[in-house]
């Protein structure tokens, strides 16, 4: 059932502001145009019978609050130099299909809910499914889609709290403005002289290490379709606790779920008769000011690539040290990334019509540059957290795109305590019964990680 929205209570049209796409913004635009969607998973669970009604006016609450999230692309011509956003100050109605309720969803059919394009110059950067009886104690689930040209996974997770607490009601806190927003992650991500020269060392490492192609995970299944399959796995107690209390000195949490995609894409390989030898996962990092690290609905985000040869997995230990060694460098240079500023070169006055061709350069030798896999951990999510309803058990799972090179795609979250995992598996490398097994696999490979 698609929930029609409402006519607006006036003819009169708000007003618009245009702002440019970030050099961010453009390359993921360019590149799921070429390679497929880059949409991003989030799905929230509840014990309440969602009213279509009160969620439609719950996202346009939400919209409101945070400018990016009503955005829609303004229409370019291949000789202008930047895409552009149109933001008005206000909707006072949902575009068509933006929210759709249904029960007895299949596989394939969230599989199709969440590989579907966007076409930016008509929809928001969301759209929403409620699926009925597949939440808490009866109770529904609401899928939401998000568009990764404007919405990282945080931006996406600080959109979906904002849904929730405008469906329970409650007031919306002004969020930051997105110019000061833009402003300071631009400054942020300036790299002064020390920085830059551990930049270029890393360039020059960047390219040698190029030369090697990745690992791609051994595929189990798959058939000639597009789309995903997802796996949900909530963290027992017990590894939890290693994770977060007991794991090896010095890591990180985050290091210790790279280590173990490291692990288990090495494992899963040699178990289905393929060679493991460079494997590389790629890292978001979140450029965000730490004052409001979960803020912001946008695209704040730059990539590393963390990378482990044979060498490097003979025990957990040395797989997790040789991460530790690669993240470590990474925040020495305050989340400087090769790849963030290597966009910062393209020229200005670039028409849109040459740099929508740069992803060309990810076909032929350019796969070398597209890792094994992602991961992407949103780590803690702050109060308030997500849930529909006062007794719902908060929850909120998420996952990265995956594209067919990079097939796997692990996304993390830990909420109120409890560490919510979700695999994403490409539909041409997997079928069900492999993509449980390899997410049951990752979860091993954690333990003895941690262990």
């Amino acid at each position: 059932m698609r929930v029609q929205a409402e006519k607006p209570v006036s003819d009169q049209r708000p007003m618009t502001e245009t702002v440019p796409f970030t050099p961010l913004e453009e390359a993921i635009f360019y590149i799921e145009r070429k390679h497929g969607p880059w949409n991003v998973q989030f799905e929230v669970e509840t014990t309440a019978r969602i009213d279509a009604d009160r969620l439609q006016a719950a996202v346009i609450t939400a919209c409101n609050t945070h400018p990016l999230a009503r955005a829609h692309q303004q229409p370019h011509s291949g000789m202008d130099v930047r895409c552009r956003w149109k933001i008005p100050d206000a909707i006072e109605q949902l575009p068509a299909d933006t929210l759709t309720v249904t029960d007895g969803l299949t596989s394939t059919d969230r599989s199709r809910f969440y590989y579907e394009p966007f076409d930016p110059t008509e929809e928001l950067p969301f759209r929403l499914l409620v699926d009925r009886g597949d939440g808490q104690s009866g109770g529904d689930r609401v899928l939401i889609c998000a568009n990764h040209v404007a919405v990282d996974g945080v931006g996406g997770a600080r959109f979906a709290r904002s849904l929730c607490r405008a469906y329970r009601g409650e007031d919306l806190a002004d969020p930051v403005a997105l110019t000061t927003a833009r402003d300071a992650v631009d400054d942020a991500s300036s790299p002064g002289p020390t920085i830059g020269l551990g930049l270029l060392g890393d360039a020059l490492d960047y390219i040698a290490n190029a030369v090697e192609s990745p690992t791609r995970v051994a595929g189990d299944g798959g058939v000639d379709t597009a789309g995903w399959l997802f796996e949900q796995r909530r963290l027992g107690d017990g590894l939890t606790a290693q994770m977060m209390q007991e794991r090896p000195e010095g890591s990180s949490v985050n290091d210790t779920m790279l280590a173990a995609l490291h692990r288990c894409v090495d494992t899963w390989n040699r178990n289905h008769g393929e060679m493991a030898r460079k494997i590389s996962v790629m890292m978001p990092l979140n450029l965000r000011p730490r004052k409001w690290f979960y803020d912001v609905v946008g695209m704040f985000t730059a990539f590393d690539s963390i990378t482990t040869r044979q060498r490097d997995r003979q025990d957990p230990r040395t797989t997790l040290q040789t991460v530790v060694d690669q993240t470590r460098r990474i925040k020495d240079r305050d989340r400087a990334t090769v790849p963030h500023e290597a966009l910062k070169l393209v020229p200005p006055g670039t028409p849109v019509g040459l740099k929508q061709r740069f992803p060309e350069l990810l076909n032929g030798p350019g796969r070398r540059l597209v890792d094994t896999a992602v991961l992407s951990n949103l780590g803690r999510i702050p109060d308030p957290l997500p849930g529909f309803a006062p007794d719902d058990d908060p929850s909120l799972w998420f996952s990265p795109p995956s594209i067919t090179p990079s097939p796997v795609g692990i996304g993390v979250g830990t909420v109120d305590g409890t560490v919510h995992v979700t695999g994403r598996y490409h539909r041409n490398r997997f079928d069900t019964d492999a993509a449980a097994a390899f997410t049951d696999r990752y979860l091993d490979c954690l333990e003895n990680v941690v262990s």
